[in-house]
């Protein structure tokens, strides 16, 4: 008998893309699935276009609380072995899930290559910007997240064994839990884009001002004692230029170039003779520069 999987999908005003996502589940040739919508407040056709979805989607209603708190309510909600998570604007590939067990089946968590749906890397694998991998993932994964939330398919009992997501924190909750997780257990990967990852305006990713913040406390966090990574403390200064270039390079696409250039600064300083790091500075600084001429003009 194949295991059960319960989708986790954690919803919030998404009816844009909510029936897309669902029917990327429905669509699935592994065949065992169920699905808990958590509905974090709507106030949009969110909760009837999960009810019109068919009778294996479940939907949890709860006050809004944010994604890591409607991701842990469906994880506690699930009846199956593993909970594979999905965001309500993102879909998969109809044999997404069933790859992913044969490959990975054996391992307590794994994920998948995506591709972007939408921004400024339209159609490109999310591998050829970050890459990806797959075994003990502790040392790679504390220089900076390369696991896409959509992807992850994660024995139950060891998500919760490892506490969820962390439900202060109102974004990279992913890579908090995800360090803890690496810290244990060994990562499974699927070298193929089997993930649509949409991008868009109102992406909490996109919003850097909001996000350096965690992603520095989390780092922090990462290196404290008795943290995950406290035996990899010579590695703290290449995770913070890494979040910081990598909220540069967003600052950047969005436009915001003198937060773009602030973070480059401040990650070139972690990482003072890293070439990358002068070359990406030397860069935003010309971009910012220009741009603010073009304005004055």
């Amino acid at each position: 008998m194949s295991d059960l999987v319960s989708v986790v999908i954690p919803v919030f005003n998404a009816e844009r893309y909510l029936a897309e996502t669902l029917a990327s589940v429905s669509a699935q040739t592994y065949r065992t699935i169920e699905v808990v919508v958590v509905d974090d407040g709507s106030t949009d056709r969110s909760v009837a276009i999960a009810r019109d979805a068919g009778e294996r989607v479940v939907v949890v209603p709860q006050e809004n609380l944010g994604p890591a708190a409607a991701r842990n309510r469906g994880a506690r909600t699930a009846r199956g072995r593993w909970i594979a998570f999905l965001d309500a604007d993102d879909t998969w590939a109809p044999d997404k899930i069933e790859r992913q067990l044969a490959t990975c089946g054996h391992l307590p968590w794994s994920h998948t290559d995506s591709v972007f749906v939408g921004g400024a890397n339209d159609g490109r694998r999310d591998s050829a910007l970050t890459p990806k991998s797959g075994g003990a993932v502790l040392e790679p994964l504390v220089r900076g997240n390369f696991i896409c939330t959509s992807s992850v398919v994660v024995d139950r009992d060891v998500l919760l064994t490892a506490g969820g997501f962390d439900e202060s924190l109102r974004s990279i909750q992913d890579w908090d839990l995800w360090l803890r997780i690496a810290a244990s257990h060994a990562l499974g990967y699927v070298d193929e884009p089997l993930v649509g990852y949409r991008v868009h305006p109102v992406s909490v990713s996109r919003r850097t001002r909001a996000n350096l913040a965690n992603h520095l406390r989390v780092i922090d966090r990462a290196f404290a004692p008795g943290g995950p990574a406290t035996a990899l403390a010579a590695l703290k200064p290449a995770a913070q230029a890494r979040s910081l270039g990598i909220c540069s390079q967003i600052a950047e696409e969005e436009g915001d170039y003198a937060f773009a250039w602030s973070c480059s600064a401040r990650a070139w300083a972690r990482q003072p003779f890293a070439p990358n790091r002068l070359a990406r500075f030397a860069k935003i600084s010309a971009k910012w520069l220009l741009n603010a001429a073009g304005v004055r003009r």
